[in-house]
């Protein structure tokens, strides 16, 4: 009975999600793994993976291609996996963007960062949730801006400190 009730007891304390939001991002993969820690608490470790390129010489060429790993904690004042919560994390992104916004320039590297994400978790029935949050990151980034997608020629490179929107979320959760 002891090893019965020890079972039963460790039921939402693990999440997977994926953020519909994300896919609008030009078709970003991404997923999420959460894990109660507590009443209170919870760790958060999730991936994005955008390979695409859209478009051709003629029409010129869109892409936000990048490959991002995040590490954070969650606080929810009323209980884990229900309500409102604020999210800290560390973040990198490894990423290669171009053609947005009308722009013909395209700029590459690697940014590293902590980001502040706020958000609500509608619980729908004992295993399913409606996450939808919006948050900003700052950090640094090594980067390489280009006068185009494709064309290789080089306009600046460096090191350069930012503080931008990171996340629009709203996920759809499955709670074990």
């Amino acid at each position: 009975m002891l090893i019965l009730s020890a079972v039963a007891a460790r039921g939402q304390q693990l999440s997977v999600s994926t953020n519909a939001a994300g896919y609008l991002n030009l078709g970003g993969l991404n997923g999420e793994v959460g894990l109660s820690l507590g009443h209170h608490l919870s760790l958060s470790a999730a991936a994005t993976y955008n390979p695409w390129s859209f478009g051709s010489e003629e029409r010129g060429y869109l892409q936000n291609r990048q490959r991002n790993f995040s590490l954070g904690v969650r606080y929810w004042p009323w209980h884990t996996y229900a309500g409102w919560w604020v999210s800290l994390k560390g973040q990198y992104r490894e990423y290669n963007r171009g053609g947005l916004f009308g722009k013909e320039l395209s700029e590459e590297g690697d940014a590293w960062g902590g980001g502040l994400t706020v958000g609500y978790a509608l619980m729908l029935s004992r295993h399913f949730n409606l996450d939808f949050g919006l948050g900003a990151w700052a950090g640094a980034t090594a980067y390489t801006q280009y006068a185009c997608p494709r064309c290789g020629r080089i306009l600046a490179s460096g090191n350069k400190a930012f503080l931008k929107p990171d996340e629009m979320i709203a996920s759809i959760v499955y709670l074990f």
